[in-house]
């Protein structure tokens, strides 16, 4: 069964490829605390087990990264990947030469969930050999493709990362919850406060914010963010005129289905984070990486989630 890899968290990524490493090189595999890494995901000191082939075995220093994405259907490919002077592949091949000139480094493998075709692999593998003086038989990537293949030859990786295959990670789909905050910023000035009764029209019991924020165990600092959002730079009044002017019903049953998406994910996941901050900055996370328009509209993605975490449509 396949992973949804882009809805892995980094760090879990991370786990899985060091879990897979330990199969293919030994269980010296040493992975790293988050933080800057100085270009080291995990290392191995030694002769591998299996790798690349029981014929052909890698001595030395290995070093591996594991590059994660959120995106969905990326490929080694992307400009933001490789291609131009600020991809990732040139930020990758630094690392590799101060690895190099410090002796700290013999084989170089990077892992990531994106798609590599052959030429590409070759192309890279030119690219990183021709500035670091490292030969090709020391460099391997691996891509989505070889990622299935290692993990139905070694499926004990998955718990040894502690992963569950079919315990899928929250999922969201941010296109509707896109249109709605274009709309908004074409004509967010064009409405007035609209009564307070209007704002409590779902009927809906609510609990004071204080203790909405205990039941949920969000801190006191996040809960004062939410608050200056929707209060000191007036976005919830401005927000609720926008969602219930006549005009807007289509974009306010978007909203409402998106809201409805989200709560309904969070209930069938929230045994996985330990406060509701996380959550919010989990779906926050996976909206930008997946929409442009929501990227190019970091500030207002987070003030419609905490819109609808403080309207009581989340949490």
């Amino acid at each position: 069964m396949k992973y949804q890899y882009f809805d892995l968290h980094f760090s879990q990524f991370e786990n899985l490829v060091i879990a897979i490493c330990q199969e293919l090189f030994g269980v010296g595999v040493q992975g790293f605390a988050d933080g800057t890494d100085g270009g080291r995901d995990a290392r191995f000191e030694g002769t591998a087990q299996t790798f690349p082939s029981t014929n052909s075995l890698w001595s030395g220093i290995t070093i591996i990264q594991a590059k994660h994405t959120s995106g969905i259907n990326r490929s080694f490919s992307d400009s933001d990947f490789f291609g131009k002077s600020t991809a990732q592949i040139n930020k990758e091949i630094l690392k590799v030469q101060e690895l190099l000139k410090n002796k700290q480094l013999t084989n170089y493998v990077l892992f990531s969930n994106r798609k590599l075709t052959a030429n590409k692999n070759e192309e890279i593998l030119t690219e990183i050999s021709s500035n670091t003086g490292l030969q090709k038989g020391n460099i391997h990537l691996i891509g989505i493709e070889s990622l299935e293949q290692l993990l139905k030859r070694f499926p004990q990786a998955t718990e040894i990362a502690n992963l569950n295959v079919f315990d899928e990670p929250l999922k969201l789909t941010p296109e509707d919850l896109a249109e709605v905050i274009e709309a908004f910023l074409i004509d967010k000035n064009v409405y007035e406060e609209i009564d307070g009764s209007e704002k409590e029209n779902k009927g809906i019991k609510r609990e004071k914010f204080s203790e909405k924020n205990k039941l949920n165990i969000l801190s006191d600092e996040y809960a004062t963010l939410i608050e200056t959002h929707m209060f000191k730079d007036g976005h919830y009044d401005t927000i609720t005129s926008f969602l219930n002017h006549p005009s807007n019903d289509r974009l306010k049953n978007l909203y409402e289905e998106t809201a409805d998406e989200f709560k309904a994910k969070i209930i069938a996941h929230k045994d996985k984070y330990e406060n509701f901050e996380r959550v919010l900055d989990y779906i926050y996370d996976r909206l930008i990486e997946r929409d442009p328009d929501l990227r190019k509209n970091r500030r207002l993605t987070r003030i419609f989630l905490h819109y609808m975490y403080y309207f009581c449509d989340i949490g």
